[in-house]
């Protein structure tokens, strides 16, 4: 079995990452269970944003995948070789981050296949829908609020693309980005300095987080090896 995290942060090169160090805590449980694991951190690739231009639903190709500067083929490319994925991303403004619904606003090529079998249309730009039938995990880190808007917003795009969503994990840090903040004030008060060093603020310490983590990277592994879902695998895909 193998399972691609898609991390969502906007933090370029090797940027520490709370939604990535939760990502893989919850792709480690997938190993501890024997599944291959490979992971991305999303803006560190070159997605462009859809053209609008509409040639994928006439039959034609994208120009966009068609463009060897774009790795938005490469990372479908990614989807179709796992057997399951898990999404993690920080909270930004109640939502999933840009870079995230960048990606997702690409998928038109690949969930019109199946309005273009009703249309007698055939979809080229992407030879499947690589999404179609797998299970997918999905973590959303917040400072506090705003996960739950995170966590839906994505739900539409993977039911379009026929996903199968099987566990979800809001987690919100509230100690740590309180100390981050602070971090950067020139002066902090005795009592919120006590505070900001009480032990626990650390996302390391946070051993509720790291278990709702794991227990997403668990359960898409035992949906995956499901017998229940292994015999709809060909009623799941196009």
């Amino acid at each position: 079995m193998k399972v691609l995290g898609i991390c969502g942060t906007h933090k370029r090169g090797d940027r520490r990452s709370s939604s990535e160090w939760f990502l893989n805590k919850a792709l480690r449980a997938t190993e501890e269970e024997g599944a291959e694991t490979t992971s991305i951190r999303l803006i560190n690739h070159t997605v462009a944003p859809c053209l609008a231009c509409n040639k994928c639903r006439i039959g034609k190709l994208c120009p966009l995948l068609e463009d060897p500067k774009d790795d938005g083929k490469k990372i479908f490319d990614m989807i179709d070789e796992a057997d399951a994925i898990i999404f993690s991303s920080p909270t930004y403004a109640y939502q999933q981050p840009a870079i995230v619904l960048n990606l997702l606003h690409r998928t038109i090529p690949l969930h019109e296949q199946e309005r273009a079998e009703v249309w007698g249309t055939k979809i080229v730009a992407y030879k499947n829908n690589p999404f179609r039938g797998k299970p997918v995990g999905n973590l959303a880190v917040s400072a506090a609020l705003g996960q739950e808007g995170a966590l839906f917003e994505i739900f539409h795009f993977l039911k379009a693309m026929g996903a199968t969503p099987v566990a979800c994990a809001g987690i919100s840090l509230f100690e740590p980005e309180m100390r981050n903040l602070f971090e950067g004030a020139d002066e902090v008060d005795s009592a919120m300095n006590t505070l900001l060093n009480m032990p626990g603020v650390n996302i390391e310490e946070n051993r509720c987080a790291v278990e709702m983590a794991r227990a997403v990277g668990k359960r898409v592994v035992d949906v995956f090896r499901s017998e229940l879902f292994q015999s709809m695998k060909h009623v799941l895909k196009y």
